[in-house]
């Protein structure tokens, strides 16, 4: 179930090994920001926020005398990498008031951090299209809020990326009230592009086959 991958790219001059003991420092408020945000727009939870460790470009493994920790006012605050690579990273808005610092101890293009962030997917293959579509207007209100006064210029939201599984050629067929049904067919890979239309909120939805995600894309 993913929205966005918003990578956080540690590149540069790969130094020789005894070089790294060096800690690297990234500002804690730029990975902070868009689940603190979060927080503020999606109070239901739909969307989760999580971050992801991977090796560097041209390398096919994480280090493994890998650290990461954060640096606050109070002191360092060790940050666990999991089995899965995801990266168990507190989220305090005192801490980006602070100033804190994400440390590594590797040097940058070593390793990547990247924020990826799920929606929730509803189950079964019959449901409402605003409930489908639950994590649209929740994106429309963090693009305003992150844009400001330049919201005019920010990304719109156009479809809702459907991924089937199984994956294999699906359809979805929207029933509209007064009005012939809409079918909507996937590629064979089981990826459908389904419109964002708030008009359709009322909609019934009839998949042929349960989801197994539901990605809002911007253009």
């Amino acid at each position: 179930m993913r929205l966005l991958l918003v990578s956080i790219f540690l590149a540069g001059l790969v130094l020789p090994a005894a070089a790294r003991a060096e800690w690297r420092e990234l500002p804690y408020a730029d990975l902070a920001k868009m689940p603190l945000l979060l927080k503020r727009v999606d109070p239901d939870g739909v969307y989760r926020a999580r971050y992801l460790v991977e090796p560097g470009k041209g390398r096919s493994a994480l280090p493994d005398d890998l650290k990461i920790e954060v640096v606050t006012g109070g002191g360092t605050v060790p940050v666990a990498l999991q089995p899965d690579r995801s990266l168990t990273l507190p989220i305090r808005a005192d801490w980006v008031r602070d100033g804190a610092k994400l440390r590594i101890n590797q040097p940058k293009g070593v390793v990547t951090i990247s924020l990826q962030m799920d929606t929730r997917t509803p189950p079964g293959t019959r449901m409402r299209y605003a409930q489908l579509t639950e994590s649209a207007p929740i994106m429309e209100r963090g693009i305003k809020e992150m844009a400001g006064v330049m919201r005019f210029m920010a990304p719109k939201l156009k479809v809702m990326r459907l991924k089937f599984e199984p994956a294999t050629a699906q359809t979805l067929t929207l029933h509209l009230p007064d009005t012939a049904p809409k079918t909507f067919r996937s590629d064979a890979k089981g990826q459908l592009d389904l419109p964002w239309n708030p008009a359709w909120s009322a909609a019934d939805v009839t998949l042929s086959a349960p989801l197994k995600s539901v990605t809002p894309v911007l253009k």
